[in-house]
């Protein structure tokens, strides 16, 4: 970025402002044109594979439907027990053919406005005629071919075949007539062959005025279409490789045994044929917009270019100790006022960074002076109360024990009255706050006996990391007066401090009464929008004091987690993010360490 910002530096402002021109108006304009052109095609060529599709599915649903309502027509017929006994049954002369077939074609329909079914058989007897044939005269049909070829129950056959006195396109579902004693073998079994009106369907089909030329294929041949050619007299047209490559859309689906093609051939595209038709339209346009933006562009910069030019060798031929002010100045735009400005400027220059360099140092005088009272401030609102209650304690065993006990004690409370008046730095090495929180838990545990149980872990990267004095042992007594004093039972206390790639985080964990979910999340809220005005009207400020600290401390960069349960204990989470400063303090005061060792 910055080799390309100096190269922009070496050009001159006019050749500048006419690459701005290109790369900021023409190129941006001719992007949006050719993205905007795109998305009309796209759209337009996604719509029409919507309509498409919706042609596709309707055509499906069209031929589907036709095919569910033969399959349930043939089995109704199939489930016929009289219709069964009179396939299955010899008859010994056509007169009792005759007899029982009569009743039962008086009251059961074979044949409606979309199908015509008819039983074939091969028992002795049957006579050939209307809805019964003889099935050994059918041997050698395609239909009967197909169906023994096959190992299905059930076959649509779709083929060019002579029905009664004339061929024409055929359209049937043929099945064993088997229903009550269904076996495996279609041998010698009568069958029955449910025929469609194939004209209705493709009636249904012309009367849907799709749109697209629709062709629905089994293999090659085209069984119906909407193209107006063939009818149910002539024979099935062969798919043409000029469809095929035509084709836009292509689709399958399967009517029972068979797996039709969808061929549908989709419409010119009538954004391309506009653009096409309008190409010199468009070109002139396009020349026309280049023209012009031009030719008054470059008015435009001849009005401020040469006199920017004037201005800066005006600059650049003043003396070295003193600046000159520009005499010939048209007054009107931002150029004249540069101009003015520049000439104020040169008048109030060494004044202005007198006074600014002076501000400044007071400004940040007084920030410091602020920042110190602030702190200074927190300092005496530490509240000591920890401290009388150790020394009540150690009176009270004073009474009734000697003196070794009471010598340890004082020895752990002269670690915490140093360390609570000692306030010529406020920061503290870990490794010494962590001796004062030991030495607070251990009057602690003086005072409760073995209702107190603690464990303080401190990885060792983390002594040297460093803190606001009395920020750990303040969520330490914390945990102590609120977790474990109002517990019966005892409590245990654990202290845990280390790293956590660049966090250095504390963690304090006690076993004692916990807090309510509302108390938690409003004691979190405080201690990430803690501030001076925050904690001056509360009466206990012990944990917003130690948050404010550690959030001047750090600059910000420390969060807050507490995790509570009433009966089971709180844990609070400090993590500071350590800054590469951190770092190098940490180091120093390691060394430091090692000087003194």
């Amino acid at each position: 970025m910055n080799r390309f910002v100096k190269m922009l530096n070496r050009i001159s402002i006019k050749r500048k402002l006419y690459m701005m021109l290109v790369l900021c108006v023409f190129l941006p304009l001719l992007i949006t044109d050719f993205l905007f052109v795109t998305i009309i095609i796209r759209t337009e060529m996604n719509e029409d594979r919507r309509i498409m599709n919706n042609v596709a599915e309707s055509v499906k649903f069209t031929l589907s439907d036709y095919c569910d309502s033969a399959y349930v027509f043939l089995n109704s017929l199939a489930s016929d027990r009289a219709i069964d006994q009179f396939v299955s049954s010899e008859y010994g002369s056509p007169l009792s053919f005759y007899e029982e077939r009569y009743p039962l074609v008086s009251r059961t329909p074979f044949a409606n406005d979309r199908f015509t079914a008819t039983i074939y058989s091969n028992k002795k007897g049957i006579v050939s005629g209307g809805s019964f044939q003889d099935l050994s005269k059918y041997t050698d049909s395609s239909w009967y071919k197909e169906y023994m070829s096959v190992p299905g129950r059930y076959v649509l056959h779709i083929d060019y075949d002579k029905i009664y006195w004339r061929e024409q396109r055929v359209i049937s579902a043929v099945s064993v007539f088997d229903f009550f004693h269904k076996s495996a073998e279609k041998e010698n079994k009568p069958l029955i062959k449910v025929d469609m009106n194939y004209s209705d369907i493709q009636q249904v089909i012309d009367n849907s005025n799709y749109s697209n030329n629709v062709y629905v294929c089994l293999g090659d041949r085209i069984i119906f279409s909407n193209d107006q050619k063939g009818g149910v007299t002539t024979p099935f047209l062969t798919l043409t490789e000029d469809i095929i490559e035509n084709t836009a859309f292509k689709t399958e689906f399967t009517l029972m045994d068979k797996t039709l093609l969808i061929y549908i051939i989709g419409n010119e595209n009538i954004m391309a044929k506009a653009i096409s038709e309008n190409a010199n339209l468009f070109i002139t346009l396009i020349l026309f917009n280049l023209i012009i933006p031009i030719t008054v562009y470059r008015l435009f910069v001849r009005s401020f270019v040469d006199r920017l030019r004037k201005l800066t060798d005006f600059i650049e031929g003043n003396d070295e100790n003193s600046l000159g002010m520009v005499m010939d100045n048209d007054k009107g735009d931002e150029i004249s006022k540069l101009t003015t400005a520049y000439n104020n400027m040169t008048g109030r220059i060494n004044n202005l960074i007198d006074n600014e360099y002076k501000e400044r140092l007071r400004r940040q005088d007084v920030d410091i002076a602020r920042q110190r009272a602030e702190l200074h401030a927190l300092h005496s609102q530490i509240n000591p109360h920890f401290l009388f209650n150790a020394l009540e304690s150690i009176r009270m065993h004073s009474l009734l024990k000697k003196e070794n006990e009471t010598a340890r004690m004082v020895e752990k409370l002269a670690i915490i009255q140093r360390q609570n008046v000692d306030w010529n730095e406020d920061s503290i090495l870990v490794k010494d706050e962590v001796r004062f929180v030991e030495a607070y838990l251990e009057l602690q545990k003086y005072r409760f006996g073995n209702k107190l149980i603690y464990e303080i872990s401190v990885d060792e990267e983390c002594e040297n990391k460093r803190l606001p004095k009395i920020t750990l042992v303040t969520f330490v007594e914390n945990a102590c007066i609120h977790g474990m004093e109002n517990k019966t039972s005892s409590c245990y206390i654990f202290v845990r401090i280390c790293m956590e790639g660049p966090e250095l985080v504390l963690e304090v964990e006690d076993t004692g009464t916990g807090m309510p979910d509302d108390e938690c999340r409003k004691l979190l809220y405080d201690m990430e929008n803690v501030s001076m005005s925050t904690i001056e009207d509360r009466k206990s400020i012990g944990i917003l004091n130690a948050a404010l600290r550690l959030k001047m401390f750090t600059g910000g960069r420390v969060k807050y987690e507490i995790e509570s349960e009433r009966g089971v204990g709180t844990i609070v989470t400090i993590r500071i993010l350590q800054a590469a400063e951190d770092d190098g303090r940490d180091k120093d005061a390691a060394a430091a360490q090692m000087n003194d060792d």
